[in-house]
């Protein structure tokens, strides 16, 4: 484990003693070292007046609190509740850390399993590192609650009665991502503003040419660089103004420089894709229904294409596969047809929400999880849809005048939930989704990094293609 000291020392480090209050739960209290307590000037007649309880443990109720205080601080923090409001911090069924430990040592290999984002050293003061410290801000601004509770089940909520605040997992994972990668993406715009300005300010100085500083591809860094570069977005007027000449001089611009225009279409391109993948992560967040899910696809079909391996076109949305008009009213309508554009195979697509459960919460057996009932369903769902076409694929081509579908191999693809967290259900998921031949299941995270993959491909297609374009 890593400490703050390497070797242990009883003058700099505290004590952690385990009491017992029933035969599936312990209290860990901290007892702090006499060395800090007479650093701080505190009353050092006998260390353990000082101690505080800064551990719980409830394996009965799948319950692991910490109540977060620091132990590493000034002196008039030392000891004292970490956050304004926020007392506790609750996580509820972590597999992981409901051992009942006796010692210290035990209590320290425990919270190495805690979840990225916690303080693991206990003479770090435990809670969330300094970095994910916006999440309590943001649960003490929207709440009065006092208590923070993650749980890999259920949604985020508030409870007025239990004075609680409930953040999922997943919730949680997404908040900790987005603040490791907003930081990540504000290090690297300083940086590159950082050195685009000293560069620029000594270039001047010595009569050489200045260098233009690299905004990127992410939105946000674009907005970082702009602001550190005191620079200000263009206005409504002006961006109608620059698009309205250069719609005007498109013909003019082409033939005197090819190159802009190429480097200007990839840009849109590339901006496009960023905003269409903000969009869909903030769909996952919103937790649309699968009506939005589906007109979202629809209005973005490519999306649909990254989950095969073969190109596709689509044909309809919303498509009767029971034998009236494929744009008709049957009885069993498929979310959308597609065709492999070489061979003209039919392919259907059933889509579901990121929140569909994948598995039984309770495994079947020792860690073996069973697909769950709305799993099971979609797939039987989306070969009911298969059969019906294949039953009736010549009268709906009849019907609606398309000849260049067949049934040769009808694939179904079903687009459902998102990859388990946790590594065994993960595993009895990757196991019955390869055991399943006749359909294809993908995540919607899946699909979100194939987008994401995409879109790096291209800004490395485009660095690379760059230099190329100015020497033409």
């Amino acid at each position: 484990m890593a400490r703050l000291f390497e070797d242990f020392d009883e003058d700099r480090h505290g004590r952690l003693d385990v009491e017992r209050r029933s035969s599936y739960s312990v209290e860990v209290f901290y007892t702090p070292p006499m060395g800090k307590l007479k650093q701080y000037g505190l009353n050092t007649g006998s260390s353990t007046g000082w101690r505080v309880n800064m551990l719980s443990i409830d394996i009965k109720n799948q319950n692991f609190t910490i109540f977060p205080v620091y132990t590493i601080r000034r002196s008039e923090e030392f000891l004292k509740q970490k956050y304004k409001q926020i007392k506790r911090i609750a996580l509820i069924g972590f597999d992981s850390l409901m051992v009942m430990p006796s010692t210290q040592e035990e209590v320290m290999e425990v919270l190495e399993e805690l979840p990225s984002a916690f303080i693991k050293d206990y003479d770090y003061g435990l809670g969330l590192a300094k970095p994910y410290r916006f999440i309590v801000d943001a649960v003490e601004k929207l709440s009065s609650c006092t208590e923070i509770m993650i749980s890999k089940e259920g949604e985020t909520s508030i409870d007025v009665k239990q004075n609680s605040f409930h953040i999922s997992f997943d919730d949680f994972e997404s908040a900790r991502k987005s603040i490791n990668n907003i930081h990540d993406i504000a290090l690297t715009a300083a940086q590159c503003v950082k050195e685009g300005t000293i560069h620029n300010l000594l270039a001047e100085r010595v009569g050489q040419s200045k260098i233009s500083v690299s905004t990127g591809r992410h939105p946000l860094r674009k907005k970082i660089t702009s602001v550190c570069q005191g620079e200000e977005s263009l206005s409504g007027e002006n961006q109608e103004m620059i698009l309205d000449v250069l719609t005007k001089n498109t013909k003019s611009i082409v033939e005197s420089r090819p190159e802009k225009i190429s480097k200007l279409r990839n840009d849109i391109e590339l901006a496009s894709l960023e905003i269409l993948i903000t969009r869909y992560e903030e769909m996952i967040g919103k937790k649309p229904d699968e009506r939005c899910w589906q007109a979202f696809f629809n209005e973005n079909p490519f999306i649909l294409s990254l989950a095969f391996n073969y190109p596709i076109i689509k044909i309809q949305d919303q498509a009767s596969v029971g034998g009236r008009r494929i744009s008709g009213g049957g009885d069993t309508i498929a979310d959308f047809i597609v065709k492999n554009s070489m061979s003209n195979n039919t392919s259907i697509i059933e889509i579901k929400t990121p929140q569909t459960k994948l598995l039984n919460k309770a495994p079947f057996r020792d860690g073996v999880y069973a697909p769950s009932g709305d799993l099971t369903g979609a797939i039987n769902q989306v070969l009911d849809q298969k059969y019906q076409f294949e039953r009736h694929i010549t009268q709906i081509k009849e019907n609606s005048s398309i000849d260049d579908i067949h049934s040769y191999s009808v694939h179904c693809c079903l687009i459902v939930g998102t990859m388990p967290s946790d590594e065994q259900i993960r595993k009895s998921f990757e196991q019955f989704r390869g055991n399943s031949k006749n359909v294809e299941i993908v995540t919607f995270d899946e699909l979100l990094i194939k987008l994401k993959e995409f879109l790096e491909f291209l800004t490395s297609a485009e660095s690379d293609l760059a230099p190329r374009l100015q020497s033409v």
